[in-house]
């Protein structure tokens, strides 16, 4: 099969692929991405496609995209990159353009609770304590606990117990 006539055949399913990115989010995915995504899967849908199976092509593709997206998404949620999901979320908060303001103007509401929301942010810091925000400035810049503990000399439980609570008071400052 030529290159060509694969992306006619593609053109044809796209919209498959359209419908299925309208329904889930990934971090770092634009539209090219996804279409990216969408010709591997249905290159490979099509090199196993059985015509005794009593499926359609389409059906059999958008199974295996959905199962694609199901597996992209597992990939993202996972425990041990879970932390990187909104590592710069604040910073990108306070600059007009950010993924995550975009983010939060699409799924709750427009620039009137944006507003409200980056007040918050802004009125977080001064709710910790010195040692909370000696340890959150440490936590924002990726420190792990026993780094931090090292740094301002006192045990990991205490470096833990103040992230816990800055996360308390960051979560009750923006839920407000």
């Amino acid at each position: 099969m030529t290159q060509l006539v694969f992306e006619i055949l593609f053109r044809q399913y796209c919209p498959i692929v359209i419908h299925i990115k309208d329904k889930y989010f990934l971090r770092t995915y634009d539209l090219d991405d996804w279409l990216q995504e969408g010709r591997i899967i249905f290159f490979n849908t099509l090199a196993n496609y059985d015509t005794k199976r009593h499926i359609t092509l389409g059906k059999y593709f958008q199974a295996n995209f959905q199962n694609r997206v199901y597996s992209l998404i597992r990939r993202e949620m996972a425990v041990k990159r879970r932390s990187d999901l909104f590592c710069n979320s604040l910073e990108t908060m306070k600059t007009e353009s950010g993924e995550y303001e975009r983010l939060f103007m699409t799924k709750h509401g427009g620039p009137d609770e944006l507003v409200v929301l980056k007040e918050n942010c802004e009125r977080y810091y001064s709710d910790l304590s010195r040692f909370e925000a000696q340890v959150f400035k440490y936590y924002y810049q990726g420190k792990h606990s026993v780094e931090i503990a090292s740094l301002l000399h006192c045990e990991v439980p205490r470096v833990s117990n103040a992230v816990s609570r800055c996360r308390n008071k960051f979560a009750k400052r923006v839920s407000k």
